[in-house]
């Protein structure tokens, strides 16, 4: 390595501490940008290159000036559960960050060929995020932000424990069951995509149905799909949180409720379960409880309804009660 490079490999070594503060503060970021879209992932994380790593890539690459040519020292790796998704946040990051590089890793193989699939990001943070004090001496450092699948990400996982990173790597007695297994990640990728979708498109058109008649139909199949789109339906404006209808569903299907309980059961007290959340709400909390900041869960709503019509709910949550206001308004609609 000549004096340039030595001395350029030292200015790169000496910048790790701000590659280690720009990790933590994209994946922040990023994490902040794909939930303000509702984008679901699994995980969003960094890695910093080691020393070793960079020396070796150096001397690998034959880089002259490897300051500038060196774009992943900051690696950043979003995973998410559905091609499409990996589509919506590359089309997020490329609105927010400076792309200097994007690569979709599957357009290199040929149309007979599988392997590894990733998107590939080259960014710096644009200039006015430099204002602020997370990002004031980051602005010329770049990363490279990878966007893959779950499968695809187990794919990579495993071919590098493999110890392949291309294919000219793999011995060709290998190479055919290579390429079948990366099919295979690929097709299922596909699949699950396919039945989000027509899991999507049922769950609209039930909910479509329902305002047509103006009434949920209470003798759909019990399932989870099914009760959230009877809270969709019923709910709109209410907080829709798929962790706590799993709970409730739980719930029901251990007190052997179905589906028409909650449905007939909120025909029965649509009329007075407002005055009923208002009215415990403020022997709870004060007078001066505003509702509006508090009530806001679909799943929460959704118990009340179980707790004032179904006895043997009723006699489960009734500990939590010793107002005797859910026992007025039960005896209102008997």
């Amino acid at each position: 390595m000549n004096s340039k490079n030595f001395s350029a490999k030292l200015k790169i070594l000496e910048l790790i501490p701000k590659y280690e503060k720009l990790g933590i503060n994209l994946c922040q970021a990023i994490e902040i940008l794909v939930n303000e879209e509702k984008i679901p992932f699994l995980a969003i994380n960094y890695r910093i290159k080691s020393k070793e790593s960079i020396e070796e890539k150096i001397k690998r690459k034959k880089y002259d000036t490897p300051i500038e040519q060196l774009e992943d020292i900051c690696g950043i790796r979003i995973i998410c559960y559905y091609p499409s998704d990996v589509n919506k946040v590359q089309k997020q990051l490329e609105q927010e960050f400076d792309v200097f590089s994007s690569e979709n890793k599957q357009s290199d193989y040929n149309i007979n060929e599988f392997g590894y699939r990733s998107v590939h990001l080259i960014v710096k943070v644009k200039n006015e995020w430099t204002k602020t004090p997370n990002y004031r001496d980051l602005g010329d450092l770049k990363s490279e932000i990878q966007i893959r699948t779950v499968l695809m990400h187990a794919w990579a996982e495993i071919e590098h424990k493999l110890s392949y990173k291309t294919k000219d790597q793999i011995p060709k007695e290998f190479q055919r069951n290579f390429f079948r297994l990366s099919a295979k990640l690929e097709e299922a990728d596909e699949q699950f995509e396919e039945l989000k979708k027509s899991i999507e498109k049922k769950t609209n058109l039930i909910i479509e149905d329902a305002k047509k008649k103006g009434k949920f139909n209470e003798n759909l199949e019990f399932n989870l799909d099914n009760l959230s789109a009877f809270l969709d339906f019923t709910f709109p404006n209410r907080l829709k949180n798929e962790d706590l209808t799993r709970k409730l569903f739980n719930e029901m299907k251990k007190y052997n409720l179905k589906l028409a309980d909650l449905v007939l059961g909120y025909e029965r007290v649509k009329d007075i379960i407002y005055k009923f959340e208002l009215e415990s709400a403020k022997e709870f909390y004060g007078l001066d409880f505003d509702i509006d900041d508090y009530y806001k869960a679909q799943v929460g709503i959704a118990r009340v309804v179980l707790t004032l019509t179904n006895d043997d709910y009723y006699e489960v949550k009734r500990e939590f009660d010793d107002s005797g206001i859910t026992e007025k308004y039960r005896n209102k609609i008997k």
